[in-house]
């Protein structure tokens, strides 16, 4: 058996051990990876090999080639510590620098209304689903895995939702009360239990929405409320963020509620809020 032929059989395995942190994830990097294998060839996992997939990552943009690089790098070295790879074959695999564009990515607090007015006019879903984000800031993929149950109070009586996020990791977010009682219209019930499974966020069927149909949900009330922002449903979560900095929000309060793991982006939205407002522009003589 070749080498590649044994890397092909060792993917599942992997993948196995992804999904118990993120099944996303795993979805996303099997299929890259099963590429990379492919595209291998004859070369097998040589430097011609690498090189030639490497080229075929070209017309991604840089994003893109960095995720599939990750994806790569994750599994050889998955490999090597099984024996199955001698060397050091993802010296070869550099991300490339990738540009942060998330700082003009928000909504301004007019631009919200008009999205949710937009949303309110499609059905209760639609706006259910686009106030949950906006409020919370919680990603697409952790809306749609959200359960009724997931639901409690604290002590004080405030509402929370238990959120499952990436890598396994789990956080808390404050859930306000016009936002509760959207919910509560959607599961016909505003009585708390422990042992609902049913979704947070319910089709007519009483199903859970996948990813997809939250997203169509998302790009059919841009489009109905006119916004001329190329805005994608992951700008809910940055205009979350972005909105609460400019509000005062301290930083640890952003990392907290939205998930991050490092605290340098949530500074980031601390620097966007502030904008231009004390520049050394501001310090030269007119």
């Amino acid at each position: 058996m070749s080498t590649v032929d044994q890397l092909a059989a060792l993917l599942p395995t992997w993948a196995v051990v992804l999904r118990q942190r993120s099944t996303a994830t795993a979805r996303a990097y099997e299929r890259i990876v099963r590429g990379f294998l492919q595209a291998l060839g004859d070369d097998g996992l040589s430097d011609q090999g690498i090189t030639n997939w490497l080229g075929s990552l070209a017309p991604l943009a840089p994003a893109s080639r960095a995720h599939s690089i990750s994806a790569t790098r994750s599994f050889i070295r998955f490999a090597k510590r099984r024996g199955l790879i001698p060397g050091n074959p993802e010296d070869l695999l550099i991300r490339p620098r990738v540009a942060i564009t998330s700082m003009g990515r928000y909504l301004d607090a007019s631009e919200c209304s008009r999205l949710l007015d937009a949303a309110r006019s499609l059905g209760l879903r639609h706006f259910a689903s686009i106030l949950v984000m906006l409020t919370t800031g919680i990603r697409i993929s952790e809306l749609s895995q959200a359960q009724w149950r997931h639901l409690f109070r604290d002590p004080e009586g405030r509402l929370g939702l238990l959120v499952n996020g990436k890598g396994g990791k789990q956080r808390v977010v404050r859930i306000r009360d016009d936002v509760f009682a959207v919910l509560s219209e959607l599961h016909s019930s505003d009585a708390l239990s422990a042992s609902d499974q049913s979704p947070l966020l319910p089709s007519s069927l009483g199903k859970p929405y996948s990813d997809r149909g939250i997203r169509k949900m998302v790009y059919q009330a841009v489009a109905t409320s006119g916004i001329s922002k190329a805005v994608s449903p992951h700008w809910l979560r940055h205009t979350n963020a972005t909105l609460a900095a400019s509000n005062g929000a301290p930083v640890y309060v952003i990392q907290q509620s939205l998930g991050h793991a490092s605290i340098n982006t949530s500074q980031r939205y601390i620097h966007w809020a502030r904008g231009l407002a004390d520049t050394t522009t501001d310090y030269i003589p007119a």
